[in-house]
């Protein structure tokens, strides 16, 4: 098992001073049972009047990155777990860009999709999503979680699980590989230094990819409830939940900034 799942006490000068950039989730992560704290939106704040840049990827739709990228103080969105992308332009526009390993047929296929699970709660912001289908993880009992997976999986997509949603993506991507992707594309920056100078912060099992990713990764209190479902720890997890967190672990590694 990657990560140690340790108690987070603060980081440490040497791991402080290496990060630049700022990678997140964001349900359940910096925000708390679906509302935005003030004390996370200000960590947000001084994270980037610090010099941070900020990075959010997200299973959530891209109706929602749109608000994100347009009033929170952040340089990209990554949202529907991968599929797009919304940055800032030059121009001060917003640009949006598609992952290029979505599947060709990827709209015959989600229109097999909601067939197969007609009946089934959807998000309620599947009308905002451009990509994916979000069923309402609240509104499945264990056996329709598990029987949605097979569908999913039988109908050429993939699944991830977060905190709230059930996401069905078609493509070979994911969280992970996408961040690169798209730093890459956005912002002609490489990998390792996008991996090896910044800290990523998730609350849920679909943030494992991400932990195995980032050598400086923090949990959320929420993987400490769920620990023996993890295959892949944090560095550290908080003893806080959602943006209360998410909030501890920016004002520590700001506090190394004189």
């Amino acid at each position: 098992m990657k990560g140690e799942g340790l108690p987070f006490n603060g980081f440490t000068e040497e791991e402080a001073k290496d990060v630049d950039i700022i990678v997140s989730d964001v349900d359940d992560t910096i925000t708390s049972r679906g509302k935005l704290l003030p004390e996370a939106l200000s960590a947000l704040w001084d994270a980037k009047h610090a010099g941070k840049m900020i990075v959010l990827v997200t299973g959530g739709s891209a109706g929602w990155a749109d608000a994100y990228i347009r009033q929170w103080p952040v340089d990209l969105v990554i949202a529907e777990g991968g599929a797009v992308a919304l940055a800032h332009g030059k121009d001060g526009s917003i640009v949006y860009k598609f992952n290029p390993h979505i599947l060709p047929d990827v709209k015959k296929k989600r229109e097999n999709l909601l067939r197969a699970t007609a009946g089934l709660s959807l998000s309620s912001d599947q009308y905002a999503r451009l990509h994916d289908i979000a069923y309402d993880k609240s509104k499945l009992s264990s056996y329709e979680l598990k029987s949605l997976l097979s569908v999913i999986q039988a109908a050429g997509g993939h699944a991830s699980v977060s905190s709230i949603h059930v996401n069905a993506g078609f493509g070979k991507f994911s969280k992970a590989s996408s961040y690169i992707m798209y730093m890459n594309m956005l912002f002609n920056m490489q990998y390792p230094s996008v991996v090896m100078k910044a800290v990523y912060f998730g609350d849920s099992l679909n943030d494992e990819d991400m932990f195995r990713l980032f050598p400086l990764s923090v949990g959320m209190h929420s993987v400490e409830d769920s620990r023996d479902r993890f295959d892949i720890l944090p560095k550290y997890i908080t003893s806080g939940y959602g943006g209360e967190g998410f909030s501890e672990g920016i004002r520590s590694l700001l506090s190394f900034i004189s």
